[in-house]
């Protein structure tokens, strides 16, 4: 699941156990078999709309009218046009509009469709909206630049590690992971979406001068991805002659995942931009030491429980990936930094920080 899937399903059960006393309206997409929360101030209506289309925002006006609300959360960015009651959005990233090649992989008429729907709406739902939440200050300073004046609408509340990734007492499910994808030498673990901003031809790269070192011994895990890129990076891999030591495995379940994390002896994200970024907290709260890149939000988030490096140089994706390989107490210092960082991040928090915003902005409303 994305991170913004996991911040949608922990925010709305973390804000089930907190919040007993004001009445809840959740649009769940009806490709989800389970309601999220069973709690009874909670009613779920199943939905077909796709998230981001113009027929949504119609049909959003007449339903959120209808249900008399006092305030609606998008938790992307697209906020209603009108209505009597308060917007707020949250704003995971911007990087439809920043990022060159964000939408790499489609047809052109889905690509123009898709800019100039995330440029009209993205700043239509910023206008509309009387509170906006981002997820680091990074997203904050970035969309005060975009849409300068909107500073005062914006609250910053971060995300945190879903309580199933920790430290595995029980070996088996890793053994498991281990047989099903091969994995009998050291593993180099990334796990995400295979777009371009993931920086994923530079990781194989550094991966190739890692395996020019004889005496390290490993094996690069690619862990989820999308069919539309997934098929560059193989060719990579068989043009750089690295077939038999990466292993891309397709779709993963949570269970494989946080097995995955457990098993591996480093976790590597190298992005070249992330408006949160949760896996590396993710393989942190499994006990892995981490290697990611000093961009976008990843500092912020991981502080110094990680090394970081430059996304743009394989030779510091691979100098960092070597160094963690052949320094035993580095990696234990990362570890214990990391069980602490992750301590500082919890889905309660942000629940509680979230429903502050609802009672700010929807006074006038009612609520």
């Amino acid at each position: 699941m994305s991170g913004p899937g996991r911040y949608a399903i922990n925010l709305v059960q973390s804000l089930a156990a907190l919040d007993r006393e004001n009445q809840y309206l959740i649009l769940q997409d009806s490709s989800l078999s389970e309601r999220i929360t069973e709690s009874d101030n909670f009613k779920t209506i199943w939905v077909d709309y796709p998230a981001l289309s113009l027929r949504t925002v119609a049909w959003l006006q007449t339903l959120l009218r209808r249900e008399r609300i006092s305030v609606f959360h998008s938790l992307h960015f697209l906020a209603p046009l009108l209505g009597n009651f308060a917007n707020i959005i949250t704003v995971h990233d911007l990087m439809a509009l920043t990022f060159p090649n964000f939408f790499q992989g489609r047809s052109l008429p889905v690509r123009l469709y898709a800019k100039l729907f995330c440029h009209a709406f993205i700043r239509s739902s910023l206008i509309c909206s009387e509170g906006v939440i981002t997820v680091s200050q990074v997203v904050r300073e970035e969309l005060i630049r975009w849409k300068p004046g909107c500073e005062g609408k914006i609250t910053v509340i971060g995300e945190a590690v879903d309580p199933a990734f920790r430290k595995m007492a029980d070996r088996r499910p890793m053994r498991n992971v281990r047989s099903k994808f091969g994995l009998t030498k050291k593993i180099l673990l990334y796990v995400g979406n295979t777009r371009p901003y993931k920086n994923l031809p530079r990781l194989i790269k550094a991966f190739e001068l890692l395996k020019k070192e004889k005496e390290l011994s490993c094996q690069l895990v690619i862990g989820g991805g999308e069919s539309r890129n997934i098929g560059d990076l193989k060719r990579l891999t068989k043009d750089l002659q690295l077939e038999d030591s990466v292993v891309f495995t397709g779709y993963l379940t949570d269970e494989e995942v946080i097995a995955l994390m457990n098993a591996a002896d480093i976790f590597v994200f190298p992005s070249l931009y992330e408006g949160f970024g949760l896996p590396p907290l993710e393989a942190m709260a499994c006990g892995t030491p981490v290697v990611t890149s000093d961009a976008g939000s990843l500092p912020e988030v991981v502080g110094d429980a990680a090394l970081l490096v430059d996304p743009k140089k394989e030779e510091q994706i691979f100098g960092a990936i070597k160094t963690l390989l052949s320094e035993e107490k580095l990696r234990r210092e990362l570890v214990r930094r990391g069980h602490d960082r992750v301590k500082l991040f919890s889905w309660r928090k942000t629940a509680k920080e979230t429903l502050e915003v609802y009672k700010r902005t929807g006074k006038k409303y009612g609520l």
